[in-house]
């Protein structure tokens, strides 16, 4: 098995579509490889890949090795990258499968990737909790040499986002995954003019989360304009100034100690309202 070089993998998870998932996995690939830690980027959301027009190798075929695996397209130095979009035929092809067929292509996601020793693998993963996660999760499970496989699981913070977060949450914990802790993406946005972050949405319901479920909250992520337009262009974390918040944040936060990865305290990024007075939520 292939990931038997890989010793920690994070899966980047969320119950709910449209959270920011694949910005919160590409920005954490991409912050970790500019730390000089060997990282792969495996994107394997079926039916919404977008890793490669994030990380702007869309033009860049998957080749094959002598024994037929997958050989990652690597971005950077420290930086490999797989997802089934770099296997259709044009961006706007869809991928109309049925369950047997998509069974088999996450198989072939997970078993047959010639990665090279990786310090982390991070999975992004499609949203929900059947059998698309189920199975990645569960062939995960079988590499017994695989040191740590944990979870970080994305939502924004209005409460029909959580509905479906939360079962997320009770997923990975039957099926027996470390969950590293929240993000809360996109509850805040920063303003152009004062670069200061605003308060938009009310942040309750992960609080809530994270006290009934007993998770950290490890960053509160805002709307940032810049991150946004460079995300479309392929441009995102390109260069060493444009790392992100996100990246920032881990690099913080992962250590590696006797195998684990072991994530510290929270971050509440910093959301003073912009102007003299405060910008209060609508009631």
């Amino acid at each position: 098995m292939s990931l038997n070089s890989v010793k920690n993998i994070i899966l980047v998870m969320s119950g709910k579509g449209g959270v920011g998932k694949s910005t919160i996995a590409v920005r954490l690939a991409f912050g970790l490889s500019q730390q000089g830690k060997n990282t792969g980027l495996l994107d394997i959301d079926l039916h919404g890949p977008s890793v490669v027009s994030m990380t702007g190798i869309e033009n860049q075929p998957i080749q094959t090795n002598q024994d037929h695996h997958m050989i990652p397209i690597q971005k950077n130095e420290y930086l490999h990258i797989v997802s089934i979009a770099s296997l259709l035929d044009h961006p706007d092809s869809p991928v109309i499968w049925r369950g047997p067929m998509k069974m088999g292509v996450i198989e072939q996601f997970i078993k047959e990737v010639a990665w090279p020793s990786l310090d982390y693998l991070i999975v992004d993963c499609p949203p929900g909790t059947g059998d698309e996660v189920l199975s990645i999760i569960q062939l995960l499970q079988q590499g017994s040499q695989i040191v740590n496989l944990s979870t970080i699981i994305v939502s924004t913070p209005q409460k029909i986002a959580y509905l479906d977060v939360r079962k997320s949450i009770q997923f990975a914990k039957k099926m027996n995954v470390a969950i590293l802790g929240l993000i809360e993406n996109m509850s805040s946005i920063i303003c152009p003019h004062c670069n200061q972050s605003i308060l938009m949405l009310d942040t309750s319901e992960t609080e809530r989360a994270s006290k009934d479920f007993q998770i950290d909250i490890l960053a509160r992520i805002p709307w940032d304009q810049k991150v946004l337009l460079e995300g479309d262009q392929g441009l995102s974390f390109d260069k060493k100034s444009n790392i992100g918040l996100i990246s920032i944040i881990m690099k913080k936060r992962i250590e590696k100690s006797r195998g684990k990865i072991h994530w510290s305290g929270r971050e509440d990024l910093n959301l003073r309202p912009c102007g003299p007075k405060p910008h209060a939520l609508p009631s």
